[in-house]
């Protein structure tokens, strides 16, 4: 009696059924498990992750921000939302980017360039430091020394109410991110190790920064210039043509000066 090989058999459907499709099944399988995969990753976690990041990050801003209320134009509101989105999709590609490699034990440092200055720029708070004065090398009298020293003592109560303040925004920016990475990636929360901490706490550090900066220049123009003309652009194309403006007009002074 003839014993069946199973791996001949398998090897010889395979050949049939490649005969019959006119290209290798194997890839055809292959390219259904990454096609399977990248819609895990992208539809299923980085599109409703970014949407709840965008949402939460735009209720946040006008919880920083309440000079945005009430809302005079519909651009505002839109500019807003644009804003918050920009931030929303690169945190969550970097937050989906990390778990992932994690899960598969890849390095997740690649790309990050001199660490050393990522972990001291992304993860610590806000500190004021106060000037040193440097008594030697001041030529002043008793009067000027005292005035000086006024100065500095000033300029350093005023950083540290303001850090403080910055300190404040930056934790309940972390606050919402640390929400939504335990709704999305909560069976990590136990088992990462203090270095991939470490890391995370990079990319919540540079979404932070991002936000800051996007608030920054939303502050500016619809609350502090109170921006009524809309200019016709989305957000993004109108920040380039700002750019573009600056650049012309400092170009413009050199040339005078």
């Amino acid at each position: 009696m003839e014993k069946h090989n199973p791996e001949e058999e398998n090897s010889e459907s395979k050949e049939r059924l490649r005969e019959q499709l006119g290209f290798d099944p194997d890839r055809l399988f292959k390219s259904l498990e990454t096609y399977a995969e990248l819609y895990r990753k992208i539809k299923l976690l980085q599109f409703p992750l970014t949407a709840d990041l965008k949402e939460q990050m735009k209720e946040l801003f006008e919880k920083q921000y309440p000079g945005i209320k009430p809302y005079i134009q519909i651009w505002h509101v839109n500019w807003v939302f644009e804003a918050m989105e920009g931030v929303a999709n690169n945190l969550s590609i970097r937050l989906v980017n990390f778990f992932e490699k994690v899960e598969k034990g890849e390095n997740y440092k690649e790309g990050c360039d001199e660490y050393y200055q990522l972990v001291e720029l992304y993860t610590k708070p806000y500190e004021a430091h106060k000037r040193e004065i440097e008594y030697d090398e001041l030529k002043l009298n008793a009067e000027q020394l005292r005035i000086y020293e006024e100065v500095v003592e000033e300029s350093y109560q005023e950083d540290l109410i303001g850090f403080k303040d910055m300190n404040l925004r930056r934790n309940e920016f972390l606050n919402v991110v640390n929400k939504l990475m335990l709704r999305y990636f909560g069976e990590h929360n136990d088992t990462l190790t203090a270095e991939e901490w470490l890391h995370y706490d990079i990319i919540t550090g540079m979404g932070y920064e991002d936000y800051f900066d996007a608030c920054k220049e939303l502050n500016h123009y619809l609350i502090e210039k109170n921006m009524q003309e809309y200019p016709g652009l989305d957000y993004d194309h109108f920040l380039l043509k700002e750019c573009e403006r600056f650049h012309e007009e400092w170009e413009l002074k050199k040339q005078t000066i």
